[in-house]
């Protein structure tokens, strides 16, 4: 065999296939509900036909694969070089989203020929690489002062995002800080106490809030009222029953009710889950939330195994973006959280979730691809 094939292999066999396989299991399972959430009732034919998304998620996915291995290929280390002008990057298309007209009364995506394309969705994977690049190697941020700097890079994104608005991705950003903070070594006592801090100013936080917003909180507490109907109320009474019809076994797949003749809004995007616990029932739903736990844990375990501080922080990173948003959307899904609008990883319809998160997968594999020597006694020193 030659030597070029001999790379292939070995760099082949390198490759976490369990993490992998988990992560392509979840993306057929998101088609396969994409396909059931797109069924419609033709008014001029009077047949049941599914729309275009189905197909446009399976070409999304193909092209995700592609820039998946294309993310394998050179060692993760190349992003330590690239973090912050990437940063600087994504920052300007979050500015730019001001400049252009709204879309679905927000400024969240740029249109691109019959796609949309969501910056916000990238600048986590961004924020990932900008915090570990800056934390690996110091020891500042094991002070009180030296946490500014880190709550600066992310607390700027988040400001621009929920101006869009879109506080459900904006939500998705103080986990991954916090992670990353304690995983490096920041002290406990400084972290719990910008806790505190920050549940102590929750009242001029919610004060700054747009009024659908505040509505949604309201409607978290009572969505039974009627004055909550079109705030959210909606859509979680009717998410919550169709996760509970669905049984043990589900209804079967194509055969929910409340999918079918649209009492889910947003059934093949941030609601997805519903129509999984609907269709598949309790097995299914705890099929899906296993193929999950099988991502973080591999991811943890990668996490665990790197010596080298910004490929261990980077994997810590990537584990808690995903876990965060399955964490929220199937919380929103089942009434353990406020209605906001982000996406199930790797099931949602969604060109630029799925991008963005196969990116993500890519860099978490890549660092358990790659183990490089530290010649430090100890990690972050």
């Amino acid at each position: 065999m030659s030597t070029r094939g001999e790379s292939t292999v070995g760099f082949i066999r390198r490759i976490d296939w369990l993490l992998l396989g988990a992560v392509l299991l979840i993306c057929a399972i998101g088609v396969i509900f994409i396909w059931s959430a797109s069924y419609r009732l033709s008014p001029d034919t009077g047949e049941w036909s599914a729309t275009r998304q189905p197909l446009r998620q399976v070409v999304w996915l193909l092209l995700s694969l592609g820039v998946f291995v294309a993310f394998l290929m050179p060692k993760y280390t190349f992003c330590m070089r690239t973090a912050y002008p990437l940063y600087a990057v994504g920052l300007l298309l979050l500015l730019g989203l001001f400049a252009m007209t709204p879309i679905r009364q927000v400024r969240r995506w740029y249109p691109i020929g019959r796609f949309l394309f969501q910056p916000s969705e990238f600048m986590k994977v961004i924020l990932i690489l900008t915090l570990a690049r800056y934390l690996m190697y110091r020891k500042n941020y094991r002070t009180l002062k030296g946490l500014i700097a880190p709550f600066i890079l992310t607390l700027i994104p988040i400001m621009l995002i929920v101006r869009q608005p879109d506080l459900g991705t904006a939500l998705v950003f103080l986990p991954i800080l916090f992670a990353l903070l304690y995983v490096a070594g920041a002290k406990r006592k400084h972290l719990v106490a910008i806790i505190i801090l920050g549940l102590l100013s929750m009242p001029v936080l919610y004060s700054m809030l747009r009024d659908y917003q505040k509505n949604r909180l309201i409607c978290f507490i009572n969505p039974e009222k009627p004055e909550h109907k079109n705030v959210g109320g909606f859509q979680v009474l009717n998410s919550v029953c169709a996760v509970g019809s669905g049984g043990l076994f589900g209804r079967g797949w194509r055969s929910g009710t409340q999918q079918l003749f649209d009492f889910v809004p947003a059934d093949d995007t941030d609601f997805i889950f519903a129509v999984v616990g609907e269709e598949w029932g309790f097995v299914g739903v705890i099929g899906l939330l296993t193929l999950y736990f099988m991502v973080f844990l591999c991811g943890l375990g990668i996490a665990r195994n790197t010596r080298e501080p910004f490929g261990r922080l980077v994997a810590v990173g990537v584990v808690t973006m995903l876990a965060a948003q399955v964490l929220i959307n199937v919380g929103m899904t089942v009434q353990l959280m406020p209605v906001t609008g982000l996406p199930l990883p790797f099931m949602s319809y969604g060109g630029s979730s799925l991008l963005s998160s196969f990116i993500a997968l890519a860099l978490l594999i890549n660092v358990g691809m790659n183990n490089i020597l530290v010649l430090a006694d100890e990690d972050f020193k």
